[in-house]
């Protein structure tokens, strides 16, 4: 199998009638995007309740009959895993819209349902966009959910060209790269980094489960090593059961690097065992991108002790923007049981002394953290 992902080359901003079915995070998300770029947007779920939360937000207009808003130049599913190529294959039939596309994490198996019942059909694109968050709802979304992100566009065989430019130019106006990639290939790749990160992120905070003591002593690395536990569980079962073969390969691999260490330990050098793992992860965290898509530089971190109270992360920014100094990236961690925490500042490495005179001479408590790609 081929894993190079092809890049699209750049289309023109997509301005034509969109309808999205399905008001959910990544619904609303792409309503509220398509809408800031100037399309014009109707939604439809069968929960009014969701869909009138949505349409509120200014995501679109409310479509409560799906088929009965007109003629739309695309229309882009966004339900559940098992629900898709269904929807899909009403749109397609019922002819509502000139191209048909839809935004599952599994792309193969609702192609194959789609052509099982059709056949091929030239005006359907699956596609994807790498992007989320642990929540789920309309009230969640976001319009620059999508920025910079990678956006998938899986065409079949049988996809017209000019269906594949149009979903192309959709993920365009949302901020997203697209970057076109068989349905097999995208299954494969995001078994990898998407599927198997879930599992391995629920796996590790199960472990917890029942010993508070050990909660009670996790530090950011768990914290950050567990964020995506928080995912709805039920929509992880769809997708992981739909793309079953890709997951098993890629947790295959993810057992077999944690095996070797683990038989490891019981030998003469278990030092070396637990350094080899952690080159390697640093080899393959080099070859993730960096900022805006960029390849991954190095930079500095900079701790700073900050009081939980209104207005202090506003003053930590008026200081450091008086500084001259640039923050590419922010996290802010919490000191358990006391009211202040750590936010940790991402700088460059030339920067890094020049931010902690600044801050010291602001009356900060703050010291050099470690280097890390961004």
């Amino acid at each position: 199998m081929t894993t190079e992902a092809t890049e699209v080359a750049a289309a023109p901003s997509w301005p034509g009638r969109l309808l999205v079915v399905g008001a959910g995070l990544m619904g609303t998300s792409l309503g509220l995007a398509v809408r800031r770029a100037g399309g014009t947007v109707h939604l439809h779920d069968r929960d009014p309740d969701r869909l009138a939360l949505a349409a509120s937000l200014g995501a679109g207009e409310a479509c409560p009959t799906g088929s009965g808003c007109g003629a739309f130049d695309l229309a882009v599913v966004a339900v559940p895993p098992r629900q898709t190529a269904v929807v899909c294959v009403d749109l397609l039939r019922s002819a509502v819209a000139a191209v048909v596309s839809h935004i599952a994490s599994v792309q193969a198996k609702t192609q194959g349902e789609v052509e099982t019942a059709l056949g091929g059909v030239g005006n359907f694109v699956g596609s994807h966009p790498v992007a989320g968050r642990e929540t789920t709802g309309p009230a969640g979304a976001d319009a620059g959910l999508f920025q910079g992100r990678p956006w998938a566009v899986c065409p079949p065989p049988s996809a017209e060209r000019s269906a594949v430019d149009a979903v192309t130019e959709l993920v365009r106006a949302t901020g997203a790269v697209p970057v076109e990639l068989s349905a097999a290939e995208h299954d494969a790749l995001l078994a990898r980094v998407s599927h198997v990160p879930q599992l391995a992120a629920s796996a590790l905070a199960a472990t917890v489960t029942g010993n508070p003591e050990a909660a009670a002593l996790a530090g950011p690395g768990f914290r950050d090593m567990t964020r995506l536990a928080d995912s709805p569980a039920a929509m992880w079962g769809e997708i992981v059961a739909a793309n079953a073969p890709a997951v098993a390969a890629a947790l295959d691999a993810l057992i077999a690097e944690l095996a070797g260490v683990r038989h490891r330990l019981d030998g003469a050098d278990p030092a070396a065992a637990v350094a080899e793992l952690v080159d390697r992860g640093h080899a393959g965290r080099a070859l993730l991108p960096g900022k805006h898509g960029r390849p991954a530089r190095m930079w500095s971190s900079v701790l700073v002790v900050i009081s939980d109270e209104p207005g202090s992360l506003a003053r930590l920014f008026a200081d450091i923007a008086e500084s001259g100094v640039n923050v590419e990236d922010l996290r802010l961690e919490h000191a358990p049981g006391r009211p202040r925490g750590v936010a940790d500042l991402a700088v460059g490495t030339g920067d890094r002394d020049r931010l902690l005179v600044a801050l010291a001479a602001r009356g900060w408590s703050a010291v050099a953290g470690a280097e890390a790609p961004v």
